[in-house]
């Protein structure tokens, strides 16, 4: 009997030494995504459906190598390549959900990895469409923009005054049963030359981060500059969470919103930048 409380001993310490030694990885994600385009009258029109993996690495944090075993991949390895923020792999962009689903059909994406804290593994993410005989993608987000409790119109923003953003109920999120990570909201805008300026936060980053039940994330005044086009988007994004290997993973089924904005004024000189140079996402891409 004492033998054996020694040795649950033993094992519980090395399972909580595990944990705290998972230094690299802050999570892994899998997913489908449709990409839109807001109209002048609200309304959003399809750009592409596209497949995607990401490995997010923590501050200082190392993968390498990492590649990804699809389902229609016959056992051939695709290698993930550095997108400076994290390892990314993309598949093509499609016109139809039916054409990226015939593509990359549901199933288990297979992450293989290597880090110092993880040493070499296999962690699999299952693609499931959580809405039988229907789109698994949520609605598209409709985007709202006001300043001082006031709509404005996407082309008259006031670089002076705070921007809120707000969006269409995102009425497929929920919480997570397994307490993992609830289904996530991000808002990103950036400038003309594809350089990000606003960021709503990622999880497990230590800074906030926007979850379903948000309704609005707010843009500093001090994030715009007069007489400029920005280029911003809003995910709203499905989960299904798992743990691994101290790693968190999501598979996702995601519908992201892209809307241009100008600011009004006058830029000092040579600082206006009135159109888009570098789209800062390639889901901007119109097929």
């Amino acid at each position: 009997m004492k033998y054996r409380i020694v040795l649950g001993s033993i094992l519980m310490a090395l399972a909580s030494y595990s944990a705290a030694e998972q230094t690299d990885i802050t999570f892994l994600v899998a997913g489908k995504t449709s990409n839109h385009r807001q109209q002048a009258d609200g309304s959003t029109a399809v750009l592409n459906y596209h497949f995607f993996a990401e490995i997010f690495l923590r501050e200082g944090g190392e993968v390498a190598p990492a590649s990804l075993l699809t389902p229609l991949g016959g056992g051939k390895a695709v290698s993930f390549s550095d997108g400076g923020y994290a390892l990314e792999l993309h598949g093509g962009r499609y016109q139809t959900e039916a054409e990226l689903n015939a593509a990359y059909p549901d199933g288990d994406y297979v992450f293989d990895y290597t880090s110092p804290s993880t040493g070499s593994v296999s962690q699999a993410v299952r693609l499931a469409n959580p809405n039988a005989g229907s789109s698994g993608l949520p609605d598209a987000p409709q985007i709202g923009l006001s300043q001082n409790g006031v709509p404005v119109t996407p082309d008259t923003v006031d670089p002076s005054v705070d921007l809120r953003v707000s969006w269409s109920a995102f009425t497929a999120g929920s919480a997570d049963p397994l307490a993992i990570m609830d289904d996530l909201l991000f808002v990103i805008m950036g400038d003309c030359d594809g350089e990000r300026r606003a960021h709503s936060g990622r999880p497990f980053e230590n800074t906030p981060y926007l979850t379903f039940a948000d309704t609005h994330f707010d843009i500093k005044a001090e994030q715009l500059l007069p007489e400029n086009v920005y280029q911003l988007s809003v995910e709203h994004a499905v989960l299904d969470t798992t743990r691994e290997h101290e790693v968190t993973a999501f598979s996702t089924f995601a519908s992201t919103t892209f809307l241009d904005i100008k600011t009004t004024g006058t830029a000092p000189a040579g600082d206006a930048c009135l159109k888009i140079r570098k789209p800062f996402d390639a889901g901007q891409t119109d097929l």
